[in-house]
């Protein structure tokens, strides 16, 4: 009962900050630390990351799985059942089985982690796909419903099929390599909203004709088991829910 009203104490205080966070905080892994930017949303998901950083406006769909992924970018948009960071060798293959019992209340140890995976800004992840640990999605690709992601995937590519491999890019070679140096994605979300976003040429004019282009500032907060904080240059404001 106490959990259960420390979690709830945590949602109220998140939704508070502009995020809405499906996962109770008492399920959370012991080891694992979520930093999120205001305004993003993260439905029912299963939660095996240690240390993942979410940005703004980034949504994730319920029955997702976060495993080794260390950060999903702004702007992203990832669908229901989607898989980030798969391990890619969770059973010994060259080992007499591929069965845990050769390690499980014996002498012998098995940890095989690769590196997390990555996810750029303002990718979009279509239902059921999987990407495997090590993967670096880089910004504005889109990863079709139930591919497997094996390899890395350049900006602004569509990537389809198992293994995934590469449809055609969203844009130009000149427009992505545009779109990347203006870093369109570090600007207030009402500021965007004013330029022509449903043609990258003309977006792109409107926005080297800016008279600003200060980078929004956003709150952020860390999730754990132990509760929820604000950070502020780095340093915790506050804490809210504590679950031992």
């Amino acid at each position: 009962m106490i959990k259960m009203l420390k979690a709830s104490r945590c949602r109220y205080w998140l939704r508070q900050r502009g995020i809405k966070l499906g996962i109770a905080v008492p399920d959370f892994p012991r080891a694992a630390v979520l930093q999120l930017e205001e305004g993003c949303a993260i439905s029912g998901v299963q939660a095996a990351f240690t240390t993942l950083h979410v940005g703004t406006m980034t949504y994730i769909r319920s029955e997702s799985e976060l495993l080794n992924v260390s950060r999903i970018g702004r702007f992203c948009s990832i669908g229901n059942s989607v898989v980030i960071g798969q391990e890619k060798a969770g059973h010994p293959l060259d080992w007499v089985s591929t069965h845990p019992m050769q390690y499980t209340g014996t002498s012998l140890h098995y940890i095989e982690r690769g590196e997390p995976a990555e996810i750029g800004h303002d990718v979009w992840i279509g239902r059921e796909a999987m990407i495997m640990e090590g993967v670096k999605v880089s910004t504005g690709a889109v990863i079709a419903a139930r591919s497997l992601v094996t390899c890395d995937v350049p900006p602004y590519a569509i990537v389809a099929g198992t293994p995934a491999r590469i449809i055609r890019y969203r844009h130009s070679e000149q427009v992505i390599n545009d779109l990347l140096g203006s870093a369109w994605w570090e600007l207030p979300v009402d500021v965007l909203q004013r330029l022509s976003l449903d043609v990258p040429e003309h977006f792109l004019r409107q926005f080297a004709e800016l008279p600003s282009r200060e980078p929004a500032i956003y709150r952020q907060v860390e999730v754990s088991r132990r509760g929820c904080r604000e950070l502020s240059g780095g340093l915790a404001s506050g804490r809210v829910g504590e679950v031992q």
